[in-house]
């Protein structure tokens, strides 16, 4: 088990707490609103309300203990830096911090700062290297109760053409792409009719995906 800090608790900052913690990771999360930590107390090791950028109180609640601290808030570019800067002058081994922008992610580099993320960057990287892989597309939550995700189709789909299931008119849900063998087929034509071994990467509200009882193996 490793100590880590996640700092900004957003929708970024949250996702990456949970995870750690599901991991069976011990998780310090910090952020100024007192309400998103009342959120996340109890799905994380301890919560604390309280600035980011302030020094002491980021000792009194041990991130300097942490073998990685995960700077999450962006928004405010200021924060972001200041408290990366501390981090690191306070010798945490890895310092991970999430970048606004391609500018911002050069200061941090400056700072020394051990890796950037930047999170729709990475997220529509990983959807193309998906889309083009050998393998079953998984689960992206976008955020906004909105998801991509890559399924087997149904058995009532196959051998009908997109037309037929009319998913844009039923569910509101939009077909990106179709996987067939080794190609890639990018927003198919609605004449194109569905094979049992396509893969359907699909795009829509959580709520009206549901409605479909997909094949989704799991979430990344």
């Amino acid at each position: 088990m490793k100590k880590y800090a996640v700092l900004g608790i957003g929708r970024f900052g949250s996702k990456v707490a949970r995870e750690l913690y599901y991991k069976k990771q011990e998780v310090i999360a910090i952020d100024k609103d007192k309400a998103v930590i009342a959120v996340i107390k109890d799905e994380v090791t301890r919560a604390f309300a309280g600035d980011i950028t302030d020094e002491a109180f980021l000792e009194e609640s041990k991130v300097f203990e942490c073998d990685t601290a995960i700077v999450a808030e962006s928004t405010n570019m200021e924060s972001n830096i200041i408290a990366a800067q501390i981090l690191k002058s306070r010798g945490v081994p890895t310092v991970i911090c999430k970048a606004h922008n391609t500018v911002h992610g050069q200061i941090l580099t400056k700072l020394g700062v051990d890796q950037i993320v930047f999170p729709e960057q990475d997220t529509a990287i990983k959807l193309v290297n998906r889309l083009t892989s050998q393998g079953v597309m998984d689960y992206f939550d976008i955020g906004q109760n909105v998801t991509i995700v890559g399924t087997k189709p149904p058995r009532g789909w196959v051998g009908k053409p997109l037309s037929d299931l009319d998913l844009r008119n039923k569910y509101n849900i939009t077909v990106l792409a179709v996987r067939r063998g080794d190609e890639n087929l990018v927003i198919p034509s609605w004449s194109m009719v569905v094979e049992k071994e396509d893969t359907l990467v699909l795009f829509g509200r959580d709520d009206s995906l549901k409605k479909l009882d997909l094949d989704i193996t799991h979430k990344t």
